[in-house]
């Protein structure tokens, strides 16, 4: 049974067909690419999955359990977790109280256990922050840690946008463009990271990305947008040759 399943799911707004008959298998530990020019569709895909949209048409599952309809945080709890094209970071919190925020849905302390500081609050409280600590340390920000989040360079934000994710415990990450506005050296980092996160934490990882060199070099499948339809499905070197790709997509930005 695949993680993750979308079967020939559509969504219009209005008269835009927004995104077109889309179906995808995502498997457990897979790391799968979603490539295509810019209004492709790609992100509204990540919206579907993520529940923040619901398909006019077609169904999104989850270890075999339909999940289209429900809400984002019902999602969420059920093993999927995002980060975002333009980074949503609460910028006056810092490293650490970003983290804390994704343990949240996972902590049961209760609000008179937390104003009596009862010893198990007392203990949940410093358990949920050794492990905060453990995914700052994951992606380089444990030395970060009070740092206030609008503060940090691009490149650091976007690290503790996945280590917020990760707190969640998900059995699927979905990244949306994790590389954009970051320099060459940060790039290769982020594909370390992602490797990484895949093959230590066995997470699935479904990436957007415009960055060609990432995706062909960490991906085991791509799929490729145009017009809200799929155009082309397959392992990086049959899509890196596939003429209505180039004609599309790569053609336009170069491999």
């Amino acid at each position: 049974m695949a993680l993750l399943e979308a079967v020939d799911c559509s969504l219009s707004f209005g008269g835009l067909k927004a995104v077109s008959g889309f179906s995808l298998a995502v498997e457990p530990g897979e790391l799968v690419g979603l490539i295509g020019p810019n209004g492709a569709g790609k992100t509204t895909v990540f919206n579907l999955i993520t529940g923040v949209y619901r398909p006019d048409e077609g169904d999104i599952r989850l270890e075999g359990k339909r999940i289209a309809g429900l809400r984002p945080y019902q999602i969420n709890r059920r093993g999927i977790a995002r980060t975002f094209q333009g980074i949503r970071l609460f910028a006056n919190m810092t490293a650490l109280e970003n983290v804390l925020v994704g343990y949240d849905h996972r902590s049961d302390h209760r609000l008179l256990g937390t104003v009596l500081r009862t010893r198990y609050a007392e203990r949940q409280s410093r358990q949920l922050e050794a492990d905060c600590l453990a995914l700052l340390e994951m992606v380089g920000l444990r030395e970060q840690r009070d740092t206030v989040a609008r503060s940090l360079p691009y490149g650091l934000q976007r690290r503790l946008e996945i280590a917020r994710a990760l707190a969640t415990r998900p059995k699927l990450l979905l990244l949306d463009e994790p590389a954009a506005g970051t320099n060459p050296l940060e790039k290769i980092e982020l594909m370390e990271k992602i490797r990484w996160l895949r093959n230590d934490l066995g997470l699935a990882i479904l990436i957007i990305e415009h960055d060609m060199k990432l995706i062909m070099q960490i991906c085991e499948r791509i799929t490729v947008l145009d017009h809200g339809e799929t155009i082309a499905s397959g392992r990086p070197e049959d899509i890196r040759a596939d003429p209505r790709v180039i004609e599309a997509y790569l053609g336009t930005i170069g491999e």
